[in-house]
């Protein structure tokens, strides 16, 4: 079989025994499929002291996976993948480079994302890695079953539906704002709530997952609600004479995201996470596209 992506192609000729995983949320999918991983990046942001997410309860073993470190910062950890004797890494959702990607092809066939970095659905993740280890129809399933779960929620929080948002991280400098294709963006999506106007203008010819917005140009993304974390607490972010302008802050239609281990899973949706943190964040979102329509 063959997998072709945006290094490369990787010919897989047997179903994978030992996969090792670099980047977000293969992880879950590997769980979700039933298969144990040799290997997985220890979680760090929300992560428990332990290194795991408590979606992984039940499936997550410490004898039989090793938690390695993470790839995220750029530097991959070649020896300890190295050291586990794979044969598979997947990279589907990571930063890897093409340097990289040629190291880890000299330990083992190495799955890279299909068009650039950091920018792969969860649902191509899903699908390729299922694909990768002989499970693509029980991958292609779960995600149409979490599909259905993401337009369910939309449906039963109907004030959803056509309201506009920017996803952002605030800072004193300005927002860093998250464009489509990014998972954080295409989340809310696929809820029935839709880009900015001005965030998919900023997306066009752009090749980052997010752009800077500057104080300056702060109303270039002007939404009815606002999703947003930040490096101040949100009575600083409202009292801020700048932001407290924008219509969303104005509204109070600005849900602000706190909790570290929430953050990391809505900004990495997978097949396993998404019921862990649906049931709560639809209900945020509609409270906020409730209070932007008044």
């Amino acid at each position: 079989m063959s997998i072709e992506h945006a290094l490369g192609t990787t010919e897989i000729d047997s179903a994978p025994e030992r996969v090792v995983v670099i980047g977000w949320g293969a992880t879950d999918v590997l769980f979700s499929l039933g298969v144990t991983p040799v290997g997985v990046p220890t979680g760090s942001y929300g992560a428990s002291e332990d290194g795991t997410f408590p979606w992984w309860e039940g499936h997550f073993d410490a004898a039989k996976t090793e938690l390695m470190p993470s790839a995220d910062s750029g530097e991959v950890p070649f020896e300890a993948i190295a050291a586990a004797r794979p044969d598979l890494v997947i990279a589907v959702q990571s930063g890897i480079t093409a340097d990289d990607y040629a190291t880890l092809t000299g330990i083992a066939p190495t799955v890279a994302y299909p068009e650039a970095p950091w920018k792969t659905t969860w649902q191509d993740q899903t699908t390729i890695v299922g694909r990768a280890v002989g499970k693509e129809d029980e991958a292609t399933e779960l995600v149409a079953r979490t599909e259905e779960s993401l337009a369910a929620a939309g449906r039963a929080n109907p004030s959803l539906a056509g309201t506009t948002f920017s996803y952002v991280y605030a800072s004193s400098a300005g927002l860093g704002t998250y464009l489509p294709g990014d998972s954080r963006v295409d989340l809310l999506t696929d809820m029935g709530m839709v880009v900015a106007p001005g965030v998919a203008t900023l997306a066009e010819g752009a090749t980052s997952f997010y752009t800077e917005v500057s104080k300056e140009r702060i109303h270039d993304v002007d939404s009815d609600v606002l999703v947003a974390y930040g490096e101040m607490p949100l009575a600083e972010f409202r009292a801020d004479p700048v932001f407290a302008t924008v219509p969303a802050v104005a509204k109070d239609a600005v849900v602000w995201l706190e909790d570290e281990t929430f953050i990391t899973a809505t900004s990495a949706p997978s097949v396993l996470n998404v019921p862990w943190f649906l049931d709560r964040f639809a209900p945020q979102l509609a409270e906020a596209a409730t209070k932007a329509k008044a």
